[in-house]
């Protein structure tokens, strides 16, 4: 485990400021304060680029990240094909059974406070804990981080995660708790598949697993 994570350090090491930063936040500020705060910061740019950058995290932009990735190695697409099933897998049971009655920021603040809304955007009212697209994007950008050789696209891919979740608080989907915990099932399934799948016998002898796409 420690030859692991030193392995992917810069991950690792970016991911834990984030989460002291964020536990920080959750405990020194109530919650709904980051909502109103992003909304006040609401213009045509932010709109459109949030918007845009949410979907990094939905089944369209996944579909394609798994076909460039067995373009150059089948293994590294069944991979990210079943962690990204794990993933959801947990945040759903988390979300639809565990803390179902979880409400959204629409909810917490329709009658307290007029909310700038983006247009084209629907906006959920319940199943708010925890964030889906954050675990997504955190399960994705991760196991893509310990899938390369080259740990410098770590820090992309970890500026990429987190932007996904800071949409889903400026897009009124999710408290910044929501994404926290998102971002912990994302890190904590992809880790445990990779330990034990990855680096399992079983995965280093499939036959096709170095054949490529093409």
């Amino acid at each position: 485990m420690k030859q692991f994570i030193e392995v992917n350090k810069i991950f690792f090491g970016l991911y834990f400021v984030f989460v002291l930063l964020g536990a920080f936040v959750i405990v020194a500020y109530e919650k709904g304060n980051e909502i109103l705060y992003f909304n006040s910061l609401h213009n045509p740019f932010f709109n459109s680029f949030f918007t845009y950058l949410t979907r990094i995290a939905e089944a369209p932009m996944f579909l394609l990240i798994i076909v460039i990735a067995i373009r150059f190695s089948y293994g590294k697409g069944l991979v990210l094909a079943l962690n990204a099933g794990f993933v959801f897998g947990v945040t759903a049971f988390l979300k639809y059974v565990v803390f179902s009655e979880q409400v959204r920021p629409s909810v917490l603040f329709e009658h307290t406070h007029q909310l700038n809304f983006v247009q084209g955007v629907e906006v959920f009212r319940y199943n708010s804990f925890p964030s889906g697209h954050t675990s997504s994007a955190f399960g994705l950008f991760f196991m893509l981080s310990l899938l390369l050789n080259d740990k410098r696209w770590s820090f992309l891919f970890f500026s990429l995660a987190v932007l996904v979740g800071v949409s889903r608080v400026y897009l009124l989907e999710h408290f910044f708790r929501d994404v926290y915990a998102g971002s912990l099932v994302g890190v904590l399934v992809s880790t445990i598949f990779y330990l034990t799948f990855v680096r399992s016998k079983f995965y280093e002898n499939i036959s096709w697993r170095d054949k490529k796409l093409i």
